[in-house]
């Protein structure tokens, strides 16, 4: 069964970019969107059991792995369970929650770290997002 779609109005320079991203992949730009936005917004479960799935990727798409993070909620309620965790306070029916944040943030720390290693061996001065994340 084919997933619901949505129409979604981009700006002609993001959609030009994404047509010359797409023309060096041989690629259309609408997959390209959408693997862009899929490495934004979705489960990454593959891409850690597959290291040629990250090399598959382009740049703008291993960058936009680089800078993804949890959701405000998500950070909001890491910081609440290990506030209560710190101070001896933590139920244990939170403990099982707290144990999938943990692992969501480990996850994209890994992947961040993958990705930008292949920026740094593609040729990028990755000291720009160690520069900007101060």
């Amino acid at each position: 069964m084919e997933e619901p779609t949505r129409e979604l109005q981009v700006p002609a320079s993001i959609f030009e970019r994404a047509e010359a991203i797409a023309r060096d992949c041989e690629r259309s730009a609408e997959s390209v969107m959408l693997d862009a936005l899929s490495l934004y917004f979705c489960e990454l479960p593959a891409m850690e059991s597959e290291p040629e799935a990250l090399q598959a990727l382009a740049d703008e798409q291993l960058w936009a792995l680089v800078h993804r993070r949890i959701t405000p909620k998500q950070d909001a309620r890491l910081r609440e369970l290990l506030d209560l965790g710190n101070q001896g306070r933590i139920h244990s029916r939170d403990e099982g929650e707290l144990a999938r944040l943990v692992a969501l943030v480990d996850q994209q720390m890994v992947l961040r770290s993958k990705a930008l290693v292949l920026l740094q061996r593609r040729g990028h001065d990755i000291d720009q997002y160690f520069d900007s994340a101060i």
